[in-house]
């Protein structure tokens, strides 16, 4: 695990279906980056910055059938056909496509008399995101960020789940970094693919994977951002969770009916509400627990109290 990472990090949620089960089930889901709202993240620009073509032409060469040769694999193992001649036909396919794209590309640069190497640029960018088929789980620092809260947590209606990651697990967090830069050069690419050392392929890697993964503008600076990267998709949680805080706006009943589903849960969970302070701008929150007066009249049933109510009623004499 990456050094410096907080004893707990927090993540910002609506309240809804989805995520009542995520805390229920004990879940975390792993997006997909390009569904971020920053259409800049994880979205860097590749730039040129090599003059032999037939250099670059290798880079696209090897993406382009590498992609291929991905999916066309994953293909033939959902009908369960990986035999040797469906191997040498899904080489021979990569080969096929990755040629005709450098073909075409060359055709438009003669005809057209567009820089060969921006050209490339572009279609290494694509393929190279292409093979970045990771999901991404996004944490914060802090739980009493006002900007998280109204951006992430449905303007206070929603809540802040705690997870505890001082525990060593496998899964590497890293903290993202704002000041990082938005691009790639054709040189790291090169380096990644065909450098004369593995040392120097996974530096360069490192390097690529830190800009395309981690590396957002500075304006997000306010999210003190963690990631873990694993596959996509729905997963058990490889943390405990620690605490629920609930938003400003989040309904009591709702609290008592997240509070109850968890009570079971093994392990302590802290609850807290948010609440203002009262001589600044921050938040603060305090412990709640089911035993609070205001949440011990739930469940509540408005029909028994509406029938205690008239019996009460009845049991005064009539004058």
């Amino acid at each position: 695990m990456t050094n410096n990472i907080p004893s707990r990090l927090y993540k910002y949620k609506s309240f809804n279906v989805d995520s009542l089960d995520l805390l229920v089930s004990d879940s975390l889901y792993f997006a997909d980056p390009t569904t971020f709202n920053d259409p800049l993240d994880c979205n860097p620009s590749v730039q040129n910055n090599m003059e032999d073509v037939d250099a670059l032409n290798a880079i696209l060469h090897k993406l382009v059938k590498d992609n291929h040769q991905k999916e066309l694999e994953e293909a033939a193992a959902k009908i369960k056909n990986r035999g040797q001649k469906t191997l040498d036909k899904i080489d021979t396919l990569g080969e096929s496509e990755a040629q005709k794209l450098i073909n075409r590309i060359a055709e438009n640069v003669e005809f057209f008399g567009d820089p060969h190497g921006q050209s490339v640029s572009f279609y290494i960018k694509r393929y190279l995101l292409q093979n970045y088929t990771v999901g991404i789980l996004s944490l914060a620092k802090e739980f009493d960020c006002p900007l998280m809260w109204s951006h992430y947590a449905d303007q206070h209606k929603g809540f802040c789940i705690g997870y505890d990651v001082s525990i060593d697990h496998v899964e590497d967090i890293y903290p993202i970094d704002y000041e990082g830069k938005r691009f790639i050069t054709t040189q790291q690419v090169y380096d990644m693919l065909f450098g004369s050392s593995e040392s120097l392929k996974r530096a360069a890697k490192k390097e690529i994977d830190n800009v395309i993964l981690l590396s957002k503008a500075p304006a997000w600076k306010y999210e003190h951002e963690f990631r873990v990267i694993s596959k996509q998709g729905l997963q058990d949680s490889p943390f405990r969770l620690s605490d629920v805080t609930f938003g400003l706006r989040f309904k009591p009943s709702a609290k008592y009916a997240v509070m109850k589903a968890l009570q079971g849960r093994r392990g302590e969970i802290d609850f807290y509400e948010i609440s203002l302070c009262d001589d600044s701008f921050s938040l603060k929150r305090e412990p709640i627990d089911l035993a609070d007066i205001y949440l011990r009249r739930f469940p509540e049933s408005n029909y028994e109290i509406g029938c205690d109510i008239f019996e009460a009623m009845n049991c005064f004499p009539e004058e």
